[in-house]
C-alpha cells in the first residue's frame, strides 16, 4: 500500500493559511468563493474540448427554458451577471478555462443559492448546454451526457490560454531552498488548473507521478508546517498562482512523490 507524506492542508495552522489564500484570491477576483466540485482524479487526460460540438441545439433550447425560469434573476438575461458572477464572455473562460465541463456542471448543481438540487441532474445538464450556446460554442449532432463531462475541457476560441493569476493550480517539481532561504519548486511542470486543494489521489496521483520535469520555478508562500523533511524530494504542490518576476504559489498542500528529484 502506497503512503504519501504531505504538508499544508490538514494541520490546524494550514487551515489559517488556506483561509488567507482563499481570501486573497477572492479579493483579486472580486468575490470570495469556496473551492468545490469533483476531485482532481476526474480531471485526468481530457480528450475533447467544448469546441468539438458536444451538445445539440435542441438540448440548449431546453436549457434556455430552465435558465429563464430559475437562473435569470441572478445571472441576467444575457448571462452577464446582474447580481452574481457572469456566465458569458471573457469571464466564463477566465473562471473555467483549463478545467473540465464536469467542474462547471458540479458548480451549477449548487445553484440556486439556498435551493441547490432544485432541478434534476439532466436538467442541470441542459442548462450547461445553454451556457455553452450563449458563449458561441458550436453545437453538434449528439446530446451532451453526464458520462462525457470529465473528458471535455473548457477552452477559448483561440485554444488554450495561459493560466490566469490567482487560479488554483498544481505543479510537480523539485523542492529546494532559494538564495534567501525561501522554499522553491524548481524544474517544475507548467501550472495546471485544479478545483481540488488537497493532495492528489487515485488516477490524479498516478498522473502527477508520471509528469515530466519542466523549466519552471515557483516560490512557495505560507507553507505550513515546515516542509524541511522533503527538501530534495520530487513533490506535488498546489496553491494559488501569483505571476511576477518570480512566479509564486500561495500554498494549500505540498506532497512528496519521491525521495529524490528524478524523472519519472
Amino acid at each position: 500500500m502506497r503512503t504519501r507524506e504531505r504538508h499544508g492542508w490538514r494541520a490546524p495552522t494550514a487551515r489559517l493559511a488556506t483561509a488567507t489564500v482563499v481570501f486573497i484570491a477572492g479579493m483579486a477576483m472580486g468575490t470570495v468563493r469556496a473551492v468545490s466540485g469533483p476531485t482532481e482524479a476526474s480531471q485526468a487526460d481530457p480528450t475533447r474540448t467544448i469546441r468539438d460540438g458536444v451538445y445539440t441545439v435542441g438540448q440548449a433550447a431546453r436549457g434556455q427554458k430552465l435558465y429563464e425560469a430559475i437562473c435569470i434573476r441572478c445571472h441576467g438575461e444575457d448571462l452577464l451577471g446582474a447580481n452574481a458572477r457572469p456566465l458569458a464572455g471573457d469571464a466564463f473562460i477566465r473562471d473555467w478555462g483549463g478545467l473540465t465541463l464536469e467542474h462547471f456542471y458540479e458548480r451549477a448543481k449548487t445553484m440556486p443559492p439556498g435551493a441547490a438540487a432544485r432541478l434534476a441532474d439532466d436538467e442541470y445538464l441542459d442548462v450547461v448546454t445553454y451556457v455553452l450556446q450563449v458563449n458561441a460554442v458550436p453545437a453538434g449532432d449528439a446530446e451532451l451526457e453526464a458520462r462525457m463531462l470529465r473528458d471535455i475541457v473548457v477552452e477559448g476560441e483561440g485554444g488554450p490560454d495561459e493560466v490566469p493569476d490567482f487560479s488554483l493550480v498544481h505543479v510537480v517539481g523539485c523542492l529546494t531552498r532559494g538564495p534567501e532561504g525561501d522554499w522553491l519548486v524548481s524544474d517544475a511542470s507548467d501550472p495546471v488548473r485544479t478545483r481540488d486543494p488537497a493532495a492528489s489521489a487515485g488516477d490524479a496521483l498516478s498522473q502527477a507521478e508520471a509528469t515530466a520535469p519542466g523549466s519552471g520555478s515557483f516560490r512557495l508562500m505560507y507553507v505550513f508546517p515546515d516542509p524541511s523533511a522533503y527538501e530534495g524530494h520530487r513533490v506535488e504542490t498546489k496553491g494559488f498562482l501569483i505571476r511576477g518576476p518570480q512566479d509564486a504559489l500561495n500554498v494549500t498542500v505540498v506532497a512528496s512523490l519521491a525521495p529524490a528529484c528524478v524523472s519519472p
